[in-house]
């Protein structure tokens, strides 16, 4: 499992550029939901997001191939926050900005 910590730094990766990240299904694009999940794959990693009037709320899951998904509920019970509130104004804004450009 990825702890909520861990997730941050990967989500810090995705905006540094330092990972790649493409949608898992090309049709449901970042920038067509406005309430809902979107599932992502960076390496071997499917990430679920949840969009919440057309903005970033949470991380829904996160999968290594292969691993164990860590969900939503379990970094709320282990890490007492999701990834998402792990990261600053300045890096949500820039990972909205990765997420709506990922093709």
């Amino acid at each position: 499992m990825i702890d909520a910590g861990q997730l941050a730094a990967v989500l810090r990766d995705l905006i540094d550029g330092k990972r790649e990240i493409r949608l898992k299904d090309p049709r449901r694009p970042w920038v067509q939901v406005a309430v809902g999940e979107v599932a992502f794959v960076s390496g071997d990693l499917t990430l679920v997001l949840y969009a919440d009037c057309a903005s970033l709320e949470h991380v829904v899951s996160a999968q290594p191939a292969g691993g164990e998904a860590s969900t939503y509920e379990h970094w709320l019970m282990r890490d007492g926050a999701n990834p998402v509130e792990l990261l600053d104004d300045s890096e949500r804004v820039a990972l909205e900005q990765v997420l709506t450009q990922t093709a």
